[in-house]
């Protein structure tokens, strides 16, 4: 009985060496600090869709205004054509100064108008040409002078479009050759009245206030243009411009 225990043992010792070693699985950390991070992707922005800008739109021929009073050869295309033309319709002596070029704000612009010396060369300022564009009955675009203004010139009655009637009278402040200011107002027949006013000289502004009378015509429309002006001494050149335009109502 001992021999087969002893033989049993042998067995079981034998079978033992026999068996397979368990595998062992080796896994590798990885430090997640290491790996790195992908960022989302921003998305492009979509461009802006510009916006467009209106065309300016013309007016109808205004009731009033100072250039043209009449209907001109050839309207003109541009602030600058009209500046010019204005200039020339306005000159004092025997020259016309060329208007700086003109400055366009959609259906407005404003030129300046400068003073010229002895040799004829530009300097100074004599007046600020205001131009609007409109539209003519036939659908043509064109620009008028709807107004002149200068420092030197300062009308503050009577308003812009203000009802006269046989008379006015013209205050505000100036200054011009020994203070000498003309005015006068005129339609599109001619002149209907003048006035001087006694303002500033040697460059400085004073108040002024002088009655202009006037003999409206029966053929006379319902606008007139007011203009003040000074004169260059050295040769009758213009040193300064206003012009307003007015309604003329009857005053009978």
């Amino acid at each position: 009985m001992w021999a087969l225990l002893l033989v049993a043992v042998l067995v079981m010792a034998a079978c033992g060496n026999d068996a397979e070693e368990p595998e062992v699985v080796v896994v590798e950390t990885v430090d997640l600090d290491e790996i790195p991070t992908v960022a989302d992707p921003t998305p492009t922005p979509m461009p802006a869709t510009p916006t467009p800008t209106p065309e300016p739109t013309a007016l109808p021929l205004p009731e009033l205004l100072v250039w043209p009073t009449f209907e001109p050869e050839a309207w003109p295309r541009t602030p600058d054509e009209a500046a010019a033309a204005f200039a020339r319709q306005v000159a004092r002596g025997e020259r016309a100064a060329e208007p700086r070029p003109a400055v366009q704000n959609g259906a407005t612009a404003t030129a300046e108008l400068p003073r010229l010396a002895e040799d004829g060369s530009p300097f100074g300022l004599a007046s600020t040409i205001h131009m609007q564009q409109v539209q003519l009955d036939d659908g043509t675009l064109t620009w008028v002078v709807i107004s002149a203004q200068s420092d030197d010139i300062v009308v503050e009655s009577p308003m812009v479009g203000e009802l006269l009637a046989g008379g006015t009278v013209v205050v505000g402040e100036g200054r011009g050759f020994e203070g000498t200011i003309v005015f006068q107002i005129e339609d599109q027949d001619g002149l209907l009245g003048l006035a001087l006013a006694q303002g500033g000289a040697l460059g400085e502004n004073l108040p002024f206030e002088t009655p202009l009378p006037f003999d409206q015509r029966p053929a006379s429309g319902q606008w007139a243009t007011l203009t003040g002006f000074t004169d260059s001494a050295a040769d009758g050149s213009l040193s300064a411009l206003t012009m307003l335009p007015m309604r003329l109502v009857d005053g009978s």
